[in-house]
């Protein structure tokens, strides 16, 4: 039998399945949709995951259930309530490792933003419906979800205050870990290691949940402030499935129309406004840190 250290190592280093459920709310027909991290070898799981209503969210507890290699989904007290699933596949890089995070990320979307507004212009289409308006919406979001995840990620591999923060969010699991002195000496960096396959496992076009890391690590939240437009931002995420995964039909077959290309530059504002409050945030969390580490040295001094 191994040692603690040994265990608790290999109890990290397994990877569960990743496995998305969306489903629309049973009390106020908001889109709901979470990735769920499932254990590789239970057949019977489950998890409270919220709707996406902006004003007030609900959960439902999400039951899934594997038998002869096959899953299903459904939701625990909620006859006739549909919920799809997704599983992410990773067999084919199993042995692939995510690249470290590009430096510089806020002036990479400024960059990318200025030729999607280009492409928007040139391949955009009146009709809301059209299939390159769904590919630029799409591109959009994948602008986002890269400068989200650089910035975050970039910031909590150098930082130790932002370790700190982040593990006491508890969407990120890691908040209840425990880990022995063996397992610290024999690898001191574990705590960076697995804060950065945590994070590199995460969506972040899941903006609910980028907003809370913000407001939790740098101490502003990044959705609009806006009523209309955080409203906006938050459906997206549904439309932005639906469109990667459905081809633009929502779960009840009903096609997205009404993404034109006025709906593709507001969103394109919202986002870049979005990326400008967690690049504001950052560098004003990282002043206000060299300012405290700045007269606690002076104190000493003195």
């Amino acid at each position: 039998m191994g040692s603690m250290s040994d265990l608790l190592i290999e109890k990290w280093a397994a990877e569960p399945v990743d496995i998305e459920v969306t489903f629309l709310c049973p009390h106020c027909g908001h889109p709901a949709a979470a990735w769920l991290k499932v254990p590789g070898d239970d057949d019977d799981y489950a998890e409270e995951v919220s709707c996406l209503n902006p004003e007030e969210d609900h959960e439902w507890t999400v039951r899934l259930r594997k038998k002869n290699g096959i899953r299903t989904a459904y939701l625990e007290g909620q006859s006739g309530f549909d919920v799809s699933i997704h599983e992410l596949n990773t067999s084919d890089d199993e042995d692939w490792e995510e690249p470290l995070p590009e430096p510089g990320a806020y002036g990479h979307l400024l960059d990318a933003m200025r030729e999607w507004r280009s492409n928007v212009a040139a391949l955009g289409t009146p009709d809301g419906g059209s299939s390159r308006n769904r590919m630029l919406f799409g591109t959009l979001y994948s602008i986002a979800e890269a400068y989200f995840s650089d910035a975050i990620i970039g910031s909590a591999l150098v930082d130790i205050t932002v370790q700190r923060q982040l593990i006491k969010l508890e969407a990120l699991g890691l908040h209840d870990k425990q880990l022995s002195l063996d397992t610290v000496l024999d690898k001191p960096t574990i705590v960076r290691d697995m804060l950065r396959a945590t994070l590199q496992g995460l969506s972040f076009h899941k903006l609910i949940l980028v907003s809370r890391i913000a407001e939790t690590v740098f101490g502003k939240p990044i959705l609009p402030k806006d009523k209309d437009d955080r409203a906006l931002a938050v459906s997206s995420v549904q439309k932005r499935h639906d469109c990667v995964h459905r081809n633009g039909f929502d779960t009840e077959g009903v096609k997205h129309t009404d993404i034109t290309q006025d709906y593709l530059k507001k969103m394109g504002s919202i986002f870049e406004e979005m990326a400008q409050s967690l690049d504001d945030a950052m560098r004003d969390a990282q002043a206000k840190r060299f300012f405290e580490d700045l007269g606690s040295e002076e104190k000493k001094d003195s």
